[in-house]
Formats: C-alpha cells, sequence, structure tokens
C-alpha cells in the first residue's frame, strides 16, 4: 500500500478518532490475518502506544500490535468507502454544516447505506467489494481470447459480488440488532474533510 501524507490538522475530537482507528486497526489485522472473527478486540483496552496501535482483549490481553502509519492507511481506505457510500446514493455532504442537517440526508437512505455509514463513523467491522475500474473491459478481453477465461473472470467477478452483499446483509442484521443506531457526527466531518 503507497503511503500517503496524513493531515495533521485534528478533523475529530481524539476519542472519536481513537474509535475510527480502532476500527481501521481491526480490519488492518484481519487482512493480515491476525485477528479472525471469532476473537474480539475491546474498544476499551485497545488504544495507541509509542507508534503503534494494540488491539487488546476485553481481558487485557495484547492480540496484535500494528504500526500508526499502516493503520491510518487502513483509516484513509474506509473513509473512501465512506464517500463511495455516500455518493452512490447522489447526495452531498458538507463537513461545515451542522450535524443534524447532514443526518437528515443520510436518514432516508436504504438500510444497506443506514448500516454502512454507521459501522464507518463507529469504527465496527465493514464488508469492502473495491469496484475495478476496468472490469468491463477486462472480461471483454478475456472473451476475445477465450470463452473458458472470460467464463472464468466473469463467474470470479459473480462470487465476489455474492460475498459483498452477504457480508451487507450481515452488517444490517448488528445494525437492526444495536437498534438502528445513526452514524456519529464525526462519520459527517471525516467525509467533508475528504473532499476539501
Amino acid at each position: 500500500m503507497p503511503s500517503r501524507i496524513v493531515s495533521d490538522r485534528r478533523v475529530t475530537e481524539r476519542d472519536d478518532g481513537i474509535e475510527l482507528l480502532f476500527g481501521a486497526a481491526q480490519d488492518l489485522a484481519r487482512q493480515q490475518g491476525k485477528l479472525s472473527k471469532r476473537i474480539q478486540a475491546c474498544p476499551l483496552h485497545s488504544g495507541l502506544e509509542r507508534g503503534l496501535f494494540k488491539l487488546r482483549s476485553t481481558r487485557n490481553t495484547l492480540i496484535v500490535a500494528l504500526p500508526i502509519q499502516e493503520v491510518r492507511e487502513m483509516l484513509y481506505e474506509r473513509r473512501k468507502l465512506a464517500c463511495q457510500v455516500i455518493e452512490s446514493t447522489g447526495i452531498e455532504i458538507n463537513a461545515a454544516n451542522p450535524p443534524s442537517l447532514e443526518r437528515r440526508k443520510v436518514r432516508v437512505q436504504t438500510q444497506d447505506v443506514r448500516a454502512l455509514a454507521w459501522a464507518i463513523g463507529h469504527g465496527k467491522r465493514v464488508p469492502y467489494c473495491r469496484t475495478r475500474r476496468w472490469a468491463v473491459l477486462e472480461a471483454a478481453l478475456l472473451l476475445l481470447c477465450g470463452v473458458v477465461p472470460g467464463l472464468i473472470y466473469l463467474s470470479w467477478q459473480a462470487k465476489r459480488r455474492q460475498r459483498y452483499r452477504r457480508e451487507l446483509q450481515e452488517l444490517v442484521k448488528r445494525w437492526r440488532a444495536a437498534c438502528q443506531p445513526e452514524p456519529p457526527a464525526s462519520f459527517y466531518r471525516l467525509y467533508g474533510h475528504q473532499h476539501q
């Protein structure tokens, strides 16, 4: 993952920022195979320590220590996901507006969008399905090269989309079980900051 310059300008309150980093650290640890779905990290015991973000269990035992720069990179990916989620609805969020105004825009969206916004804003696990810009062109070229490679590629893409839909449905269930909370104000500030 290429390194990006992260602004030192504080966009959120410290506690909100730690919560967002906690979610990014969990995503990074899962991606690296250091945190399985069965293991739960505890936000109360996890945090920043000497350039590392340490994920700890409810018993305060260390699960994994991750370099803070890599966690910030994952947070950047989560911000991009937030942008995609919001832009896919056709609404534009302005971080300068009061959160109550922006909440109304999200409140009328589908449950998928509302659950994703909640999960991103609260540092929860989120499903990823990166859009491939050249997917249609790649499929067409593979079909021209031969029917079998093209069909294999299309089958792989369909499986990715099915897995994403399944993970998104699980997220919506978790969101409903949590009484359908709204994303925190920091979600809107982060989204607006992404476009400044």
